[in-house]
This record gives structure tokens, C-alpha cells and sequence, in this order.
């Protein structure tokens, strides 16, 4: 069930309607008597997120809401699992604050606090002071979507938030732009990399004939529709920052499981917009701060499965190879997990293989991604690849952003045929070509692997079949059990395992 602000009822179903530019206003006044049902009324007034007064939220209320937006600190534990001083590091991590005698919650806890004042007896009644700015984009041209995305649209202007759950290849960025068509409403787009923020400005200019300004890089052209980069915002001062965001009326997070990560959720918990759209492919976090998602983006307004997709021919299914290897490394505890990593990049016969293997589909006309986890290991791999002949080049974080740009457009116009990158083809990656990807480096989290694989899944004309092949360590205890965990998560993903694993040659 998608929870919205458009049934917002209280005081015999009457909402004091609020919204404008500023979210200035009173304090919620002192709880009154509902005369038609005789429940006591608690006001709630709803900007960036949920204020109450402090002293009208009864204290067995007040405990619940604080309890249930408290969650364990996954940075306090993991130093404790490994027999770490914690320090400063806080145990609790609270999602809630007090301001003066208000009480402030996330805007998406909204069920929560539904949830509590139902089992007090209680009323709500909602002042929103959300922001839409009077002045709308001009008419903008209409955007073609699926169903699901044409869904997940409707349900976002009715309940105002929500994200929506798509795997890689379903169209996230066709879904927010067809919002922003649809509710013509100044638009900021969220992203955390500069390479997202292009790709994003690239978008908006196809479908919606917009030249979206560009927060980040030492950039600050501020349009109707803005692309800005977190880590950019987190450095302004607060007055700046919020006379910022008070522009918008609609906000869009992308990779939105990055809600955890304190520059985000601060970021998005000062945004008073009406509307809020967060899209991911991976909701799920591996460190227990799930449900952060939910508390500042919404309930989802889309879930759709790799499945449904691929039954649809919306999305290709990969065929995924394992290719083992013969790497040794006396592993014995964490301490020599470092150690082991660079006996891995270095270990020549082993590179030997993911390259052998990387030639034959690169020769055979595949456009190929290697990923591994250093940028040395991407530049002795992309140079190795080059001094045979084939187009490659080290896709990192240490080459230029217009340099990486060009590459980009080199690979999908099939100039170059291997890319060697680190985590930052990890999300966001665009090319719709790729029929190979090469998992040459260790590690089994969950969001990757589904990213990696989604990756293969877009379709695209001259694709014939899609291969991811990974490497596996059989002989390496700890790495074996990494290959297996990526397994299960193919097969969670596809409903098949990776194959046999082959034999080295």
C-alpha cells in the first residue's frame, strides 16, 4: 500500500491547506477534541518533514515513534565484530530530532505515525506547508511510457512520495522524467557522481527539449529542472542550501538505497517539495538501514522483478559462466585479506586468464567490461588488452570526467571494445551494447552483483547474447565462498546458477 499525504484527514476530515514557497510557519497549536468522533486531534504540520508539538504528543506515543526510529549503528558494530575500540562511534542511530518544542520526523514515517495515533486513539490533522512553486514548466512534450512506469507516475502525483524498484534496463530515468512532464513542477535530480549528473542533463534534453542546469564541478547554473551532485550541496551554508531547495517542487533521488549515508538523507530531510520520487534497483542494504528509504522517500509507488521483465522481452536474460582459476594464497584471518588482494592483481598467471578470456569476446566483436577493484589492476589490464590491438581503455575515477565522458561514447558507438573499471561502473552505467562482463576481482555484496548483471539485461539490436563470466578462487577458501554467495544471488536474480566452472587453460 502506498502511504500518501492526499487523505491527510482530521478535524472532521478538514485539512489546512498551506502550500506555497516558504515553509515558515507557527507551531502546531494544542491538541483539541474531534466533536464528531470524540478522539483528542493531533496536529501535524508538513514541511520537509513531520512537526509536532512536543508537549501535546502523549508520552506513550512520543516513546513508540522515538524507538521506532532508532535503529542500530552498522559502523559501531562492524567495529565491534572486529574487536575494535567503538570511540566516538554512536551505538544508536536516531531518525528524529527535537527543534525547540517541536518534534520533527522523517516526512515518509508518516506511517508510523499513523500507526501510533490509531492505537491511541488519536486524530491527526495536517497544516501543509510543502513547497510548489506557483510558476510551472511550460508545456512540456509527453513522454512515452510502459505501464508500470505510467503507473508509478499516477501514484506519485496522488500520494506526493514513494519510490520506485526497477531492475537496471527498466527505464528509472524515463519513469522521472515522464513525472516531471506530468507534474510540470521546478525539478531537482540528485546524484552522486558527477558521470550520473551528465548522463541525467542527457536525458532531460532528449525527451524533454530542457537545458537542465548543473550543480557539481565547481558549477552552479540553477534552472527549472537541476541536476546537483550531494557531495557539492553538503558543502554550502545552511542558509544557502535551503534557500536552494525551496525552489523545487519535486525532487528526484537516483541510486536512492543511498538514502543511508548521512550527506543524503540530511539533504533530502531539508527539502520541503511537495513531491519526492526516489528509484533504485537494489532497496536492499546488506548493513541494516533498509527501512531509510522508506522513512524519507515513501512506500514504493513500483516493484517490478527482473522476471516479469524478461517474460515481457523488456529485458534480455545473461547467461553467466564460471571460469576458475589457479590462484593460492595462504589466507589464515582479516589481516591477510589486504595482503592476499594484491597477490591477486599481480599474480600474472591469473591475469593471463581474464585476459585470454577478455580477448576471445572482445575479438569476436562483444563490447566487454572488466571490473576489478584498483585502478592499477584496471590500467595494467586495459594497457596488456591495448598492446594486442583491441580498443581498451581503464574506466576510474583517476581519469578526467570529460575523458571518461568520451570514452562512454566511444563504447556505444563500438570504437572501443573493453573497458576496465572499478566500482564506478557499479551504478549508473549506460550502454545498452555491453554483451560481456568479466568479474575479475573478489566480493560478494548483494547490490553489486545485481547491478553487474543488470548491466547485460538492456537490449539493445545488434546484441546477440549477453555472458557475464566470473572468476573463481577455488582455491582459495574465502574466496570460494564469496563465488558461491554470488551464485546464490544470480540465481536469485535470473532463477539459475552460474555454470560448471571451467577448467583453466
Amino acid at each position: 500500500m502506498v502511504e500518501d499525504f492526499s487523505e491527510m484527514r482530521g478535524d472532521g476530515g478538514r485539512v489546512v491547506s498551506r502550500t506555497h514557497d516558504s515553509s515558515v510557519g507557527a507551531a502546531p497549536s494544542a491538541p483539541t477534541r474531534n466533536t464528531s468522533t470524540g478522539k483528542r486531534t493531533l496536529r501535524v504540520r508538513v514541511d520537509a518533514g513531520l512537526r509536532l508539538a512536543v508537549g501535546d504528543v502523549p508520552p506513550k506515543v512520543l516513546e513508540g515513534l522515538c524507538r521506532a526510529l532508532s535503529l542500530p549503528n552498522p559502523a559501531y558494530w562492524k567495529l565491534v565484530r572486529l574487536r575494535k575500540r567503538p570511540g566516538a562511534e554512536p551505538q544508536t542511530l536516531y531518525f528524529f530530532r527535537q527543534e525547540g518544542r517541536e518534534l520533527v520526523l522523517p516526512r515518509g514515517a508518516i506511517h508510523l505515525l499513523r500507526r501510533a495515533a490509531d492505537e491511541a486513539g488519536l486524530t491527526l490533522s495536517f497544516e501543509d506547508a510543502r513547497v510548489l512553486p506557483p510558476k510551472r514548466l511550460a508545456k512540456l512534450p509527453a513522454v512515452s511510457l510502459r505501464d508500470y512506469q505510467a503507473e508509478a507516475v499516477e501514484r506519485l502525483a496522488k500520494a506526493t512520495q514513494g519510490t520506485a524498484v526497477l531492475p537496471c534496463g527498466a527505464g528509472k530515468s524515463v519513469l522521472a522524467v515522464g513525472a516531471i512532464s506530468r507534474l510540470r513542477t521546478p525539478t531537482l535530480i540528485l546524484v552522486h557522481t558527477l558521470d550520473l549528473a551528465e548522463q541525467w542533463r542527457e536525458h532531460v534534453r532528449e525527451r524533454l527539449g530542457l537545458e537542465a542546469g548543473l550543480v557539481g564541478a565547481g558549477e552552479e547554473d540553477v534552472q527549472p529542472v537541476t541536476v546537483a551532485v550531494v557531495q557539492s550541496l553538503t558543502r554550502w551554508e545552511d542558509a544557502k542550501l535551503d534557500a536552494f531547495l525551496h525552489r523545487f517542487g519535486l525532487i528526484v533521488l537516483d541510486e536512492a538505497h543511498h538514502i543511508a549515508a548521512s550527506a543524503f538523507h540530511r539533504i533530502v530531510d531539508r527539502c520541503p517539495a511537495r513531491y519526492r520520487l526516489g528509484l533504485t534497483a537494489t532497496p536492499a542494504r546488506e548493513d541494516g538501514l533498509t527501512p531509510l528509504l522508506r522513512l524519507y522517500l515513501g512506500a514504493p509507488l513500483a516493484v517490478v522483478k527482473h522476471e516479469d521483465l524478461v517474460a515481457r522481452g523488456v529485458l534480455v536474460v545473461p547467461e553467466v559462466r564460471a571460469v576458475e582459476t589457479a590462484f593460492e594464497y595462504p589466507y589464515v584471518g582479516s589481516a591477510d585479506y589486504a595482503p592476499m588482494l594484491g597477490a591477486l592483481v599481480e599474480d600474472k598467471a591469473r591475469n593471463d586468464l581474464v585476459l585470454g578470456a577478455v580477448a576471445r569476446e572482445a575479438w569476436a566483436g562483444h563490447l566487454c567490461l572488466v571490473l576489478t577493484g584498483r585502478v592499477d589492476h584496471c590500467e595494467l589490464l586495459a594497457q596488456r588488452l591495448s598492446a594486442t590491438g583491441i580498443p581498451a581503455a581503464a574506466l576510474t575515477s583517476a581519469v578526467p570526467r570529460e575523458e571518461r565522458k568520451a570514452l562512454l561514447d566511444k563504447a556505444r558507438d563500438g570504437r572501443v571494445r573493453v573497458l576496465v573499471a572499478t566500482s564506478l561502473a557499479d551504478e549508473g552505467l549506460d550502454l545498452p551494447r555491453l554483451s560481456r562482463v568479466f568479474v575479475a576481482y573478489p566480493g560478494c555484496a548483494k547490490g553489486r552483483t545485481v547491478q553487474r548483471l543488470g548491466r547485460l539485461m538492456r537490449p539493445h539490436p545488434e546484441k546477440k547474447s549477453a555472458v557475464l563470466i566470473d572468476f573463481l578462487d577455488r582455491k582459495v577458501p574465502l574466496l570460494r565462498r564469496h563465488h558461491v554467495k554470488r551464485r546464490q544471488q544470480y540465481a536469485a536474480v535470473l532463477g539459475v546458477g552460474a555454470a560448471p566452472a571451467a577448467v583453466p587453460h
